[in-house]
């Protein structure tokens, strides 16, 4: 549900931008009133669509929050019951700690959600809510590694067996060919493509995955070539997802635009 809750700030802080850099072109009188009067109701209906997606999400989240509440007060009363057999006698403390060790762990983690779950009612910006990392094999073989390596150094030298060298021969290694990225970029667009310096600057695009399989895919966003950020997702196949960056306007002149292989022109114009 963070997912949804993150696109729904994105969409509303783009249409925000677009807003305020169309009445900038507007009195600058870069555009004309008609154009002006056409995107601004555009934009006015994309920032309460987003707004009200907004809200209908954290009503979700604040029912989720009600329900995860209550169970940790049912917990919490499980677990003063068992405290106050232990004080009065009844139950050893070996009973104790065996009745209580489950609903502390599932205390503890009831917790940890109600903690996510209030940040996310909270947000006011997409850059407030925290969208958890996918843990990658590689530090997942790193951790076992590590473990496994702790517990050799823990072990006394003259216990370690040492084989035999053989002449073996190499094992071959076996490198995992992954799946062909079957993703293309289109619909690339700068919101506005001309601007003054110090302005901020939209880029939309469109990321198609045309392939059968599901793929993982960084999208690039480069000006002049140089790396600038990254968008990380995850496509079904046939899926297509939109993606927004935001960059501020520098000194003026012609920059080279780019996500992944699409491109496009941003003119930064002398300050008037």
């Amino acid at each position: 549900m963070e997912n949804d809750l993150y696109s729904a700030f994105a969409n509303k802080e783009k249409a925000e931008l677009f807003l305020n850099n169309l009445s900038q072109l507007y009195n600058d009188k870069a555009i004309n009133e008609a154009a002006f009067n056409a995107l601004k109701t555009e934009y006015l209906l994309n920032l309460q669509n987003a707004q009200l997606k907004i809200n209908s999400i954290k009503q979700e989240l604040n029912k989720r929050l009600a329900l995860k509440s209550r169970q940790l007060g049912v917990l919490k009363q499980e677990l003063a019951n068992v405290d106050a057999r232990f004080k009065v006698g009844q139950i050893p403390s070996a009973v104790y700690l065996r009745l209580s060790k489950g609903p502390q762990k599932k205390a503890s983690d009831l917790e940890t959600v109600i903690a996510h779950l209030n940040s996310l009612v909270n947000a006011q910006s997409s850059s407030e809510i925290p969208i958890p990392e996918s843990t990658s094999l590689l530090s997942f073989f790193s951790s076992k590694f590590q473990a496994q390596k702790a517990h050799t150094d823990a072990v006394p030298v003259n216990l370690l067996w040492t084989p035999p060298a053989q002449a073996t021969q190499p094992a071959e290694v076996i490198v995992p060919v992954p799946p062909p990225d079957t993703t293309s970029v289109s619909n690339l667009h700068i919101l506005p493509d001309r601007a003054y310096p110090g302005s901020s600057i939209g880029v939309v695009a469109t990321v198609v995955n045309s392939g059968p399989d599901k793929v993982q895919h960084k999208a690039e966003f480069k000006v002049n070539s140089r790396l600038e950020a990254v968008n990380e997702m995850t496509l079904e196949a046939g899926q297509s997802q939109e993606i927004t960056f935001m960059t501020v306007a520098g000194t003026p002149g012609d920059y080279y635009v780019s996500v992944d292989n699409a491109t496009s022109i941003l003119r930064i114009l002398p300050s008037a």
